[in-house]
């Protein structure tokens, strides 16, 4: 299990000049290398958003709530089903979700996270979309489901503890551990020992946390909800045993390990769809 744990993750696209300013810094000033690298990791690319996500889009309603921008699909009230995407992603790219549900008569909500889709922002975390979850409940009321895939899975946990009502959550690929997360980019961009210790600092500094935080794993044994853990095996950028963590350290938690493709196509594995929908719809 400890080397599915340290087996390297797809790269994000390093430019050269930044490992370059990196070991200047890491010699010069670790401290403004920390900060550098702090920046990096919590600025998120935009990117074209795919035509199936937009012709999706445009069968829904542009939504509003709290600063965010939203997508809703089925009835304009009741206890919502909301889609949370990970890093870099939109909440219409969990949007094969949205048939069988609204099938059923749910009203869907598919959420563009800070910084991300059309929501405004520059820098973002899974903090910020555990916050951004609660601003919007505090508007439109309880959820019926949550499901948030990546690093939205990892703000599910995190809003949880933060007060989140909801009557199920699903975690699709996500990761159970911030530090593995963050020791996976400073590994990936090659971060020397002094730039590292003050990159932990400053995003400690950023989030307005300390080193007595709750950890997604003392979070998720609080809560006594269901949740549905799912993810591939053979997810090259967040391992399974990250899943496993997760699915044990819940109360009341299933994990479905499922051959879907990989990270992000288990957001259209027909296997994974019907699983969703079958555990948010059954009483």
């Amino acid at each position: 299990m400890a080397a599915e744990r340290t087996r390297p993750p797809v790269a994000r696209v390093i430019p050269p000049w930044f490992r370059a300013f990196l070991w200047l810094l890491e010699r010069v000033s670790p401290w403004l290398g920390g900060r550098a690298l702090a920046r990096f990791f919590t600025t998120p690319g935009r990117h074209r958003t795919p035509a199936w996500e937009v012709e999706l889009a445009a069968t829904g309603r542009d939504r509003w709530i709290a600063g965010y921008h939203l997508t809703e699909w089925g009835p304009e009230s009741g206890a919502p089903v909301v889609l949370l995407h990970g890093w870099e992603g939109r909440g219409v790219q969990l949007g094969y979700f949205v048939a069988p549900l609204t099938a059923a008569g749910v009203r869907v909500l598919a959420l563009d996270g800070p910084a991300h889709g059309a929501s405004p922002g520059r820098h973002a975390g899974p903090y910020h979309f555990a916050r951004a979850l609660c601003d919007v409940q505090r508007a439109v009321g309880p959820f019926r489901a949550a499901v948030g895939h990546s690093m939205g899975g990892a703000a599910l946990t995190l809003a949880l503890g933060d007060g989140l009502h909801m009557g199920k959550a699903v975690i699709l690929g996500s990761p159970s551990h911030f530090t593995d997360v963050r020791d996976r980019y400073l590994h990936m961009v090659g971060a020397g020992p002094r730039a590292s210790r003050a990159f932990h600092a400053e995003m400690l500094r950023r989030l307005g946390l300390t080193h007595d935080t709750p950890s997604l794993q003392e979070i998720a044994r609080t809560q006594s909800l269901p949740v549905l853990v799912v993810h591939d095996p053979e997810d090259r950028e967040v391992p399974v045993v990250d899943a496993r963590a997760t699915a044990g350290a819940y109360r009341n938690a299933r994990l479905l390990e499922l051959d879907a493709g990989g990270h992000r196509r288990m957001l259209k594995a027909p296997a994974v769809i019907q699983a969703v929908a079958e555990f948010i719809l059954t009483d």
